[in-house]
């Protein structure tokens, strides 16, 4: 599902296919599902969307962050090849948003809209709970510069080099 209308979708907001050494597109080591997108933004900014589908679960996870890198970019291609391990490490996960578990704006009292499949009894009952999610997921993804937007409203990028290693704020001028 993900890969029929969640990836189009991103595809067309700008997003593509991480450049870096051996992003993850498609099954893992572990049988489950990763999808690596990124994009810059008009503040030459890093934007990457990771998707993860375990094997067994009923969740997709999808996960933003984004980034200022120095020196800026002129493309996403002059980061290929690069390894990427450190923009998922400590500090720079520490920024890193989950759309709709992380930075919502009230608490949840009760269940709150996510990306899940939930509790279903027949097959019919399966069928409708995907479709569900399809359309949320769609929506989501259709939205999903909202979701940017209150990332910005409650995070401020992480300053790195090309490869993700934290470049001190003192040495850019900030």
């Amino acid at each position: 599902m993900f890969v029929k209308f969640g990836i189009p979708i991103l595809k067309r907001r700008g997003f593509e296919e991480m450049p870096f050494q051996a992003p993850w597109f498609g099954r893992n080591n572990l049988g489950d599902y990763t999808y690596e997108l990124c994009r810059l933004n008009e503040r030459q900014h890093l934007e990457i969307i990771t998707t993860e589908i375990s094997k067994g679960d009923l969740w997709i996870k999808i996960f933003l962050n984004i980034f200022e890198l120095k020196p800026e970019l002129n493309s996403l291609e002059q980061l290929k090849g690069l390894p990427i391990i450190q923009f998922y490490l400590p500090p720079n996960s520490l920024t890193e948003m989950r759309l709709r578990i992380h930075g919502i704006k009230v608490i949840p009292l009760f269940n709150t809209v996510k990306h899940k499949i939930k509790s279903f009894y027949t097959k019919r009952g399966l069928e409708r709970r995907v479709k569900n999610l399809q359309r949320l997921i769609e929506s989501d993804l259709n939205d999903i510069d909202s979701f940017i937007k209150r990332w910005y409203e409650l995070h401020k990028p992480m300053v790195t080099n090309w490869e993700g290693k934290k470049i001190d704020d003192n040495l850019t001028g900030k």
